[in-house]
């Protein structure tokens, strides 16, 4: 097998107690007590583990956050949590220098399918032990760069996982690609949901976060997966994603000598909104039309969702975009967005 990257293989560092400091110690210090990936078991009162991932991108802290606050009120390790927790702790380099992955490192939440990648290696041990584990839930946490709401993400529309999503947001949204994320390895395991929440180091997203968390290791297993009371939800599924064509520089408001396409200043507050035929996302200087609509069968669907006129971009057909976004890094590692449609699950 030849790695594309130059990384050597990570180790997967387990734990069988929560390290010490680890309920305190500030995130820009966390490789003082973790060496790398760790995979930390935290004794529970009884029952099957949760399972909970953080930081697969370094920058997203809510859940790290969140799981601080959570471990110091129920007193961890000294006094053992209401069921057992299976906590992953993804990429820890990348977490203390403040960034979603180090340059040349392959994506920590796009691993979980494939071998490319020596963290490739890493994903496989990883799922090896969570099978071992036979876990009661998975939930992998992450943050938005844009204006988002707090929603809930499923790979699968079973009811337990619907029920896992419905307990965090009302938002629900359905994906299969990219198929190498970490919650659709885990939805071959168990019921999995992805939680994303909002922007990182809002207090509120913290909050709500370490409220969740907390519900799932308070509930008994027939409470945890029963819909909530109100269990209204908007579901969406996601078809398709928005990714800059090769070279393309991004910016935003207006051009200057360094952007190729200038989107709209105000774009993330297009999220999750029903967006009409014929609204203008961007312009874009003469050439070739600089974005590419993929949808979940990697086919170019472009045309279908876009139409390029007098150097504007348009929407051809009313959409719901999700996950747009001004970090122009996050742009060119990964897409500017995604396209969604609005999914009547079966009851």
């Amino acid at each position: 097998m030849e790695h594309l990257n130059q990384y050597h293989p990570p180790d997967l560092h387990l734990f069988d107690r929560l390290p010490d400091g680890f309920t305190g110690i500030a995130i820009e210090k966390l490789g003082s007590i973790l060496p790398g990936p760790s995979l930390i078991r935290i004794d529970g009162k009884k029952g099957a583990p949760l399972f909970v991932s953080i930081l697969l991108h370094g920058n997203e802290t809510t859940g790290f956050a969140a799981m601080q606050q959570l471990l110091t009120g129920f007193g961890a390790p000294h006094r053992r949590l209401p069921r057992p927790l299976l906590l992953f702790v993804g990429n820890v380099a990348a977490a203390v220098r403040g960034v979603r992955k180090l340059d040349g490192q392959a994506d920590y939440n796009r691993i979980w399918q494939g071998e490319r990648y020596p963290e490739h290696l890493l994903a496989r041990h990883v799922l090896a032990e969570i099978v071992k584990a036979a876990p009661l839930a998975g939930i992998d946490l992450h943050n938005n760069t844009g204006k988002n709401p707090h929603y809930g993400c499923v790979n699968r529309l079973d009811q337990n996982s619907l029920s896992l999503a419905r307990r965090f947001s009302k938002t629900i949204v359905w994906f299969t690609e990219p198929h190498e994320v970490l919650a659709v390895a885990l939805s071959a395991i168990c019921p999995a949901v992805t939680l994303e929440c909002g922007v990182s180091g809002d207090a509120a997203g913290t909050k709500h976060v370490e409220n969740y968390l907390r519900h799932c290791l308070e509930l008994p297993e027939e409470s945890l997966f029963t819909p909530p009371a109100n269990h209204h939800n908007d579901l969406f599924h996601t078809t398709a994603r928005i990714l800059l064509s090769e070279g393309i520089r991004p910016g935003f408001g207006q051009f200057d000598d360094n952007t190729d396409i200038c989107f709209r200043e105000e774009l993330e507050t297009l999220n999750f909104e029903r967006v009409p035929e014929g609204t203008e996302l961007g312009r874009y200087l003469n050439g070739q039309p600089p974005l590419m609509v993929i949808d979940n069968l990697n086919h170019d669907v472009t045309d279908r969702y876009l139409l390029f006129s007098d150097n504007r971009i348009l929407t051809r057909v009313p959409v719901v975009p999700s996950m747009l976004t001004r970090d122009v890094k996050v742009i060119l590692q990964d897409c500017l967005g995604y396209i969604m449609e609005p999914y009547q699950a079966k009851e």
